[in-house]
């Protein structure tokens, strides 16, 4: 049930697939309530003393919540996640990053706080080794971005066409000038390719397409990575920077957080 902090009430949309329902709750990062969707396995009612692993999975630049059912598509393969619950929450067009120029953009913290919240309200394991984070696009980045500030959080991240190298995009960016500002060193402190030893400990997957405008920068990313002995998996596919790509491979992100999930592979 929601706390003091945090109140809040679930609901169930008709229209979400099976097994899938909004909860409202109140970010004090951002002052305001927010809504995300939460999956809950097949079996979560039935055994009541079960704790679960939990996945968070964000959204691009332009998308929620609904548009992620509605092009993206998870719903098709939760199966592949097994006893695991799984969180798409609104990002709206934060970057999931704490704005050193929009000081009320504060979308780093708001996971964060979204993290505590979920693990209060639900049946969940707390801690970093069963908990993911993914995303695609803007959510890819977030999602390497939150793994290397918050290594103690999350123990496995994975990208779809993230950008992981945003200084390749400096500084005509429109929508990270607007949220880092004009100094390269600010992009640089929030950029995963300069974070990437904060990775050490954490289960690493990326993909990107073959005519993405982000492959330059996920190969720089798996420099950086190899350069610093960290494993990880990347894949190179067909395909463009677009949601047919990201409903295309969610799959395999899945099947990626389900192995970290059930053989424990991530390293304490």
């Amino acid at each position: 049930m929601p706390d003091s902090h945090s109140a809040g009430a679930t609901g169930r949309n008709p229209e979400l697939p099976p097994g899938f329902q909004e909860v409202r709750w109140r970010s004090s990062a951002l002052g305001r309530h927010m809504t995300f969707l939460l999956y809950a396995p097949d079996r979560y009612d039935e055994h009541p003393a079960k704790r679960c692993p939990v996945l968070y999975l964000l959204h691009g630049s332009g998308h929620d919540r609904h548009s992620v059912i509605g092009e993206v598509r998870p719903q098709e393969h939760v199966a592949l996640l097994g006893e695991t619950i799984l969180v798409i929450p609104d990002g709206e067009r934060g970057w999931w990053l704490d704005s050193p120029a929009l000081p009320h953009s504060r979308y780093g913290e708001y996971v964060l706080e979204l993290t505590e919240f979920v693990d209060r309200r639900y049946r969940t394991i707390a801690d970093r080794v069963a908990r993911g984070i993914s995303g695609f696009s803007m959510g890819g980045y977030g999602a390497m971005l939150l793994a290397s500030q918050h290594p103690g959080v999350f123990g496995a991240a994975s990208s779809l066409l993230g950008p992981l190298d945003i200084v390749q995009m400096f500084p005509n960016y429109y929508q990270l000038c607007r949220l880092l500002g004009p100094e390269l060193e600010t992009w640089e402190h929030l950029n995963p390719a300069h974070l990437a030893e904060k990775l050490s400990r954490t289960l690493l997957r990326f993909c990107t397409a073959r005519e993405a405008f982000d492959l330059p920068q996920n190969r720089a990313f798996a420099d950086v990575l190899t350069g610093l002995g960290i494993p990880f998996e990347y894949r190179v596919y067909p395909g463009g920077h677009d949601t047919v790509f990201a409903r295309e491979h969610i799959a395999e992100q899945f099947r990626f957080h389900r192995r970290a999930f059930d053989h424990g592979d991530i390293q304490h």
